[in-house]
């Protein structure tokens, strides 16, 4: 008001006779300046003095049970339309002053101004999501690939061609008999294991299997890199996380489930320092884990296994030999990863809350008094494969995320038979089931993938060596 007044006269004014004129004009405004200053006074007593407080709140009791029998709904719409009503004739007292009008009509230049306005206002809206488009383009691009889908039909391995490992493939076509039957346990009040860890050393057939998965099952296959949640920004990792899970809920509800895989999950299940440093400390020793041979913990029982496997895991302590050293190592080098919140959102994402979907649903059934319709049950198996399990983070373990771990450990002696036989059945041999048998017998630590590049070293030197045998 003092500014309109000395825009409305000459401009030899003084300010002084101008805050005397607004003064005069709107003492009223001083009032309810003053009514203000006297309630924040009582609220400060009030807070300090028990008995000032218990007798202002005798005087208004029964003011206070009438408005108490009233719905919370109404009291919220009747405060809302008291509250903008109120904002309406401060505009209208603000206009009045400045056009020189009624009151009663200057609600009606609001339009006026706005719409000269608008041109300017288009200008700084331009200008603001230009540069947020260049923004958002940027993490869209830095957002994108890692992520490969696959239709059942574009992958040809199968259970069969996975060999030696028959108890752990046994568990995993369980799990896929879940996912296509998920009413057989939910009707009976359990819920489908959504999580599977395949652990063991490099080569076992861990990556194989998930393949025979996708080959087998009538879902997509969605099949994660391992370094797709490696970033040089930070929060792009998040970003990615979001749009796989994203990307999984749509096919889930439109093929009914869907398997993702990610593959060397080491590199994204861990806070930053287990696996900062090449072989650093875990202070575990030894470590269930770390267990090579070809029975491992065959002579405990599932349970007993699966809990000294995650009493085992590292703690988050900064007093451990090495923690600090790997940490600082992580935060320099490791911009992405599992650190920088990627491995938070996707521990989210796999147990978090799920939000209603669609906008009509989310918003325009609020906007209405309507309650939103619950989100749907997204049928996702997620299966993990590492050799480093002991760096993983204890809440990926924990049930609910990762309900079964199985270990995928070094093939039997019978295994590595089926193994030798399964490859050599492709290349023209001339082995007896003897010669088999000796070789099963005499790599005792010998995996699918050493097998198969032993059989084809063997065929490699024989068709450089030729058949009249090697030349001299």
């Amino acid at each position: 008001m003092l500014w309109a007044n000395l825009a409305q006269f000459d401009p030899a004014i003084s300010s002084s006779e101008a805050l005397n004129q607004t003064l005069r004009g709107y003492w009223w405004l001083l009032g309810l300046a003053a009514v203000e200053a006297v309630r924040q006074i009582h609220y400060l007593i009030s807070e300090h003095s028990a008995s000032w407080h218990r007798r202002w709140t005798g005087l208004f009791a029964r003011a206070q049970k009438r408005t108490g029998r009233m719905n919370d709904w109404t009291r919220f719409r009747i405060s809302r339309v008291l509250k903008l009503l109120f904002i309406l004739a401060i505009v209208d007292l603000f206009l009045a002053k400045i056009y020189h009008l009624p009151p009663a009509t200057a609600l009606i230049q609001l339009p006026i101004a706005i719409t000269k306005a608008l041109p300017f206002a288009f200008q700084l809206a331009f200008g603001f999501l230009f540069v947020m488009f260049q923004f958002i383009g940027l993490f869209w691009f830095l957002s994108r690939g890692g992520v490969d889908v696959y239709m059942p039909d574009d992958i040809k391995t199968r259970f069969t061609d996975v060999k030696g490992q028959d108890a752990v493939l046994t568990r995993v076509k369980e799990n896929i008999i879940f996912l296509d039957d998920p009413e057989s346990i939910e009707e009976r009040g359990g819920y489908v294991p959504g999580g599977i860890l395949l652990w063991g050393p490099p080569g076992t057939g861990k990556t194989l299997m998930a393949q025979a998965v996708a080959g087998e099952t009538s879902k997509p296959f969605v099949f994660v890199d391992p370094g797709a949640f490696i970033n040089m920004f930070l929060g792009v990792g998040i970003l990615k996380v979001k749009g796989l899970y994203r990307k999984l809920r749509k096919i889930a509800l439109r093929y009914g489930g869907v398997i993702v895989f990610f593959d060397e999950a080491d590199s994204l299940g861990n806070r930053g320092g287990g696996g900062a440093v090449p072989g650093g400390v875990t202070g575990i020793v030894p470590s269930p884990w770390a267990l090579a041979g070809c029975n491992g913990m065959a002579y405990m029982s599932p349970e007993t296994a699966s809990l000294l496997m995650r009493e085992s895991l590292p703690t988050t302590g900064l007093d451990e030999p090495g923690r600090m050293v790997d940490r600082i190592i992580a935060g320099l080098g490791g911009m992405g990863g599992g650190g920088m919140g990627t491995l938070q959102a996707l521990l989210a994402e796999m147990s978090g809350l799920k939000k209603p979907r669609g906008f009509f649903n989310r918003i325009v059934r609020r906007v209405l008094g309507m309650r939103p319709k619950p989100p749907p049950k997204y049928r996702i198996l997620h299966i993990f494969a590492t050799n480093r399990p002991d760096v993983l983070d204890e809440a990926m373990l924990r049930p609910g995320r990762i309900d079964r771990i199985y270990k995928v450990g070094y093939p039997p002696k019978e295994g590595r038979r089926e193994t030798y036989q399964y490859y050599l059945g492709k290349v023209k041999h001339a082995l007896t089931s003897e010669e088999i048998e000796k070789l099963a017998v005499i790599t005792p630590y010998a995996t699918g993938a050493s097998i198969q590049d032993t059989v084809n070293e063997a065929l490699v030197i024989a068709v450089r060596d030729g058949p009249c045998g090697p030349s001299s």
